[in-house]
């Protein structure tokens, strides 16, 4: 005699499937919907020093004033290129650290990453993808487009060896860009 499976046992295997089924879905349908950003700022500049206006009671205002000094042109120090890890840890386009008279930035320009949560930038000493010894500049700000990300903390800009995309809720990077000085 054939015996038939009891109902519950049936649907509880029916509602495993499914769960196991979404679990893709939401991870690489549902997920990178909402953390997509697309942001595009223009490439930093060194701000211009304030101009003083003069009392009309002092010497230069007599049109003896100097110009004011012109601020220095942003110098890139070091830049890459994002690199593909594989099927869903990926980036494209450059990245660069940039001075700006002083205020440093790292320059994404055209860029394209892999949607994941809890997006971090890092400035790693190794050039592999790792972390290795690395400075946290917080959340990314964006996932498309071109825009600059200040680096507020102090760090010696000599040691970095890549920027790293860390996915905190995985705890993965997500895509890593080698620097080479310029």
């Amino acid at each position: 005699m054939t015996r038939i499976p009891h109902p519950r046992l049936v649907l509880a295997a029916l509602l495993t499937l499914v769960v196991l089924a979404a679990i893709p879905v939401i991870a690489f349908v549902v997920i990178p919907v909402f953390a997509q950003r697309t942001l595009n700022e223009a490439a930093p500049t060194a701000a211009t020093p304030a101009r003083s206006t003069p009392a009309l009671s002092s010497p230069t205002a007599a049109g003896l004033q100097s110009p004011p000094p012109s601020p220095s042109a942003p110098r890139q120090l070091a830049a890459g290129e994002l690199r593909r890890i594989d099927t869903v840890h990926y980036g494209t386009g450059q990245v660069a650290l940039v001075d700006t008279g002083g205020t440093r930035y790292v320059r994404f320009q055209d860029v394209e990453i892999a949607a994941a949560p809890n997006l971090y930038l890092y400035l790693s000493d190794r050039r592999d993808g790792g972390t290795g010894n690395y400075v946290d500049l917080g959340p990314l700000k964006a996932t498309k487009g071109s825009f600059n990300q200040e680096i507020t903390t102090p760090v010696d800009l000599s040691k970095v060896g890549s920027v790293v995309l860390w996915c905190r809720a995985f705890s993965v990077t997500v895509t890593f860009a080698p620097l080479d000085a310029t």
